[in-house]
């Protein structure tokens, strides 16, 4: 048995540092008045001018490099950065971000000190829309990069460089619906699963802020999870050291969505008694905010002490960063070099980087990570922040597949390079501007004897279009044309021919053309090929030639495309819902309405076909590289889920005719994705297949480092890539049930963990043994004799255990089929040999027990496996974990509704607004929960409250015991009460089923102790 598995220990007490801004802040806060510190409670805080302290803004985005506020160093997306496995590395890539933040800070202030980075919601299922945000499936793994993120976000020293915020607090992983979603966790899921990666940075000391979620948690907003408090402060000397935000828009849901609360009042009273500190709503207009609070304050719903606290947390973190080192009491009385303060010495906190301070910090332990290179100081020069991203794109690139040895390195002189994706660096929500990036095809070429050998075609099927009918209005019937060619004005708007009509000119001498951006899913994009601009709407409604790219909130570039019978098109523009038409008078080409009878019906004229163009650029090559993925603003972000785990179909037909090229030409699929695919065989039938999420603005460098050989790929893969074999409901939280992620036994075309490498490291004397406090394993990895690439190869050692159910003797419980203990990233000596020695904790082992509250480790055999994968071993043995007492049962005589496991038709609930939980049917027909509890408990009283459901209850709801192992529970006789507990075989536990029907809820179970 083990109280924790979890976190490291928290400090008993706050650090001298922290001490000092508390007081400060709290004698600072006494010194305003109540309007002054209500306001400071909205995400724009005015300051107070009068006491020295300037606006403030919640957070600045930076989860792979600081976005939106123009050029800035940007790394893969954190699902890529995962694949690198290496704490170390990515701790170094969140330094230069928070330097870069620094710097903006010190151009304008108004840029916050506040980081909202790293996303530490889990890639639970692989549709979900914004799996690009953050990094892996498994929650020891998820822990460990979020906290090597978090420290070069935090930095070294007192002074904390950026104050990183993790998001989003709790279970959030699905778009559909996500205001009004309800994330339902049993005991397990919520402290194995989700918990983890907040837990571990929190308790580590780098992480200073948290943002709640948008969805609900087991039937209560997250934005008054009683979580907070029980999960998360209580890990800190001081719960005041947590600054807590809320997602965008996100307070309103309370009255406006989920409507849990009638008004603005109740709601912001709820979210700042239950922890909330700083409100993100509309804006930079804090009317509503402040408004609700002063009601809430005025109705007596809050008290000022709950508002005190809020802007308490919100001034730590501020003087954390340095900020408030000028105000008294705030500042050290040295500086982190141990020479007495100057002034402005801390007003920004820069000294530190680069300082000796910053390159003796140590780097974060991670998970066993034998990376040793400090990851907190950062490079100052704008060409070794280009390096170190083409680093970490280089380290997180993914070989998944290589059929054909010969394949990679690429082969020959002669290469094709196609799609779209070799020609552009795509951005997503969340990236700032790209310094110089420079794409795939480009990249090759660049490194080519002669540029003239590396052929590259974006394969986009390039037309004209004509209108064969306007499109019908109010009083308009729909006008046929005798086939008007589009034309692009000089405004460079799309109109045809009007010669009555004054409008623009037509800027080319015939029709405009346009590449077609098949999207997928009838979706699509036009680039008017003499602009090279794609097509949107202007704020008219006219459609004109003026778009960089695809983006922003709701994409304006795209529209649906649908196939009438005899090949003509209509549009509808996907960012209003409108149909494409046509002025009557003008001529122009705007978005009509709604209704399919304003759309003008288009004839496409192909003015070069795809498969031509393959055929031109593959003809005579000697390799060919066909690069294919997703942009990540279509189909799969945040508010939209993924239609489905696929390929494309543009993208699949693309990936048949690079399979058809056969066996005599070298063949690479390269995909560059924010996701996961299910490539359904495709790797069997080409030459090697790579992968690297949209990897930033050295993402066509690294690349083409990996495709010649002068690197070896060493990602791995951070999450599943699915097979064939049905998902779960994306609105399924629960992972054990559901039979999701590897640890659960979901379907894997390639399993986690894995990746391969052209030259791949030999292990050797391997060991696994045992000891009282740890489990060590120990290897000694080299350099193959013979290299087929250049420059320093990377592996990654990886601890697995395979523990039955027999193993856990006290109780019944579902094992993973297996589990992530430990890990170590290593760079392997050219010559020589490096040893690697890993000790992981016992408490890795241990599974949650809802029945102890507590946490249990097993008490059987154990097997340990030292493996390249998840599923590919290299060692194995038998261990046995040290036995350790037992904990006892929580005292009382009530055993509370959270302790409830494996729940049928039933769910969990909130007790009251902010505390406690209930059970709860989901529907008329009854349902059941299980408890455990030890044999010889009696069973005295089902606890239960009455459930408004207004006209809907035709009955009163009944709650009663019956046999747990009855076939079917619905038809089970009820057992009389008292009920002793029997023993369940030769456990000491034994189990209780709760029947619970109509409108009715359980809270809880009366008990006498044996």
């Amino acid at each position: 048995m083990s109280s924790s598995p979890g976190p490291a220990a928290p400090a008993p007490a706050p650090s001298p540092a922290d001490a000092r801004r508390l007081a400060a802040a709290r004698m600072l806060v006494a010194q305003m008045t109540l309007a002054e510190r209500t306001a400071m409670l909205h995400q724009h805080s005015p300051g107070v001018p009068r006491l020295g302290l300037a606006p403030f803004v919640t957070g600045t985005e930076g989860v792979h490099g600081v976005a939106w506020k123009g050029l800035a160093t940007q790394f893969p997306q954190p699902v890529g950065m995962a694949a690198s496995w290496d704490p170390a590395l990515m701790s170094a890539a969140a330094a230069v971000t928070s330097v870069e933040v620094r710097e903006l800070h010190a151009a304008d202030p108004r840029v916050s000190l506040s980081v909202w980075a790293p996303v530490v919601n889990t890639l639970r299922h692989p549709l979900w829309g914004r799996t690009e945000e953050a990094y892996t499936e498994d929650p020891l793994l998820n822990a460990e990069l979020a906290t090597g993120f978090a420290h070069g976000l935090r930095g070294p020293g007192e002074t904390w460089r950026t104050v990183p915020t993790l998001k989003h607090f709790l279970a959030y992983s699905n778009e559909t619906d996500r205001c009004v979603t309800d994330s339902q966790l049993s005991p397990r899921v919520l402290h194995e699963y989700e918990l983890p990666g907040f837990v571990e940075p929190v308790a580590r000391g780098v992480a200073g802020s948290v943002m709640l979620s948008y969805n609900l948690v087991n039937g209560r907003p997250a934005h008054i999870t009683d979580l907070l408090e029980t999960q998360l402060r209580a890990l800190l000397p001081d719960p005041d050291l947590l600054f807590v935000v809320t997602d965008a828009g996100a307070p309103s849901n309370l009255f406006r969505a989920e409507k849990v609360v009638p008004d603005a009042a109740e709601a912001y009273a709820a979210m700042l008694r239950a922890g909330a500190d700083s409100f993100t709503d509309h804006d930079a207009d804090p009317t509503e905010s402040i408004r609700a609070l002063t009601e809430a304050l005025e109705r007596g719903l809050i008290e000022t002490a709950h508002v005190d606290r809020a802007v308490v947390r919100q001034l730590v973190a501020r003087a954390r960063t340095g900020e408030l080192d000028s105000l008294p009491g705030f500042g050290p009385d040295v500086r982190d070099d141990g020479t007495p303060p100057t002034a402005g010495s801390h007003a920004v906190g820069s000294h530190a980087v680069g300082s000796p301070a910053a390159e003796s910090h140590a780097a974060p332990a991670g998970a066993g990570t034998a990376t040793a290179a400090d990851a907190t100081s950062a490079p100052s020069t704008r060409a070794a922040r280009r390096a170190l991203s083409r680093e970490v794109a280089t380290r997180c690139a993914v070989l998944l597949a290589q059929r054909a040895p010969r394949a990679l390195p690429l082969p020959g002189r002669r290469v094709a390079v196609l799609g779209e994706q070799a020609h552009t660096v795509l951005r997503d929500w969340y990236s700032g501007d790209l310094h110089d990036p420079v794409p795939l095809a480009h990249a090759l070429a660049d490194r080519a004897h002669d540029p003239q050998e590396v052929r590259s075609s974006r394969l986009l099927e390039r037309i004209g279009l004509e209108v064969v009918s306007t499109g019908g209005q109010p009083g308009l019937p729909a006008g046929a044309a005798a086939g008007d060619p589009v034309l692009r004005g000089t405004d460079s708007s799309l109109r045809c021919s009007r010669p009555a009509a004054d409008g623009p000119a037509p800027a080319l001498p015939g029709p405009a053309e346009f590449e077609v951006l098949d999207l997928g899913e009838d979706v699509l994009a036009l680039r008017e090929t003499s602009t090279g601009l794609l097509v949107t709407a202007d704020d008219r409604g006219q459609l004109v030639a003026a778009a960089e790219r695809i983006g922003g909130w709701v994409v304006q570039e795209t529209f649906r495309r649908t196939l009438d019978g005899d090949g003509t098109w209509t549009l509808q523009h996907t960012g209003s819902g409108r149909f494409v038409g046509v002025e009557h008078h003008t001529g122009a080409l705007v978005l009509r309405s709604a209704l399919p009878s304003t759309a003008a019906r288009l004839r496409p004229t192909v003015h070069a076909g795809i498969e031509e163009q393959f055929r031109a650029a593959t003809e005579g090559a000697e390799a060919v590289v066909l690069v294919l993925g997703n942009d990540p603003h279509v189909h799969g972000r945040e508010t939209e889920d993924r239609p489905h785990a696929r390929l494309m179909a543009p993208d699949r037909a693309a990936a048949e005719r690079l399979a058809a090229l056969g066996e005599d030409v070298p063949t690479v699929l390269v995909i560059t994705s924010s996701y996961p695919y299910d490539l359904e065989g495709l790797e069997e039938r080409v030459g090697a297949v790579v992968w690297s999420s949209h990897a930033g603005e050295a993402e066509g460098e690294a690349l083409a480092d990996l495709l010649t050989g002068a690197r070896s790929f060493s990602g791995r893969l951070a999450q599943t890539w699915p097979d064939s074999s049905p998902l779960p409901s994306v609105l399924d939280y629960d992972v054990i049930g559901a039979g999701a992620t590897y640890l659960y036994g979901q379907g894997a075309r390639f399993p986690f963990g894995h990746g391969l490498a052209l030259d791949t490291p030999h292990w050797s004397a391997p060991e696994i043994a045992a000891d009282g406090e740890h489990l060590s394993v120990a290897l000694t990895l080299s350099a193959p004799e013979e290299r087929r690439t250049a420059g320093p190869l990377h592996d990654v050692v990886q601890v697995y255990a395979d523990v039955p159910a027999s193993s856990f003797s006290r109780r019944r419980v579902q094992t993973p089929a297996t589990r992530l203990l430990g890990f170590a990233t290593v760079e392997v000596p050219e010559a020589g040999a490096r040893e690697v020695q890993l000790r992981i904790p016992w408490r890795r082992l241990a599974l949650y027990a809802p029945d102890l509250e507590t946490w249990e480790l097993p008490d059987g055999p154990v097997t340990v496996r030292l493996a390249r994968s998840s599923t590919r071993t290299e060692a194995r043995a038998d261990v046995q974990v040290p036995a350790a007492p037992c904990p006892e049962p929580p005292a009382g005589e009530v055993i509370p509704a959270h302790r409830a496991e494996r729940l049928v038709g039933l769910s969990y609930g909130p007790a009251t607004l902010l505390t406690g939980t209930e059970l709860r049917p989901r529907s008329a027909a009854p349902g059941t929960a299980e408890f455990v509890l030890p044999a010889g408990t009696e069973v005295v009283e089902l606890l239960t409250a009455p459930r408004t459901t207004g006209a809907l209850a035709s009955r009163a709801g009944t709650a009663e015991l019956i046999d747990p192992e009855a076939a079917d529970p619905s038809a089970a006789p009820a057992l009389p009460l008292p009920h002793q507990v029997a023993a369940d075989g030769a456990r000491p536990t034994g189990r209780v089923r709760v029947r619970l029907s109509g409108p009715l809820a359980l809270r809880g179970l009366r008990v006498a102790r044996p």
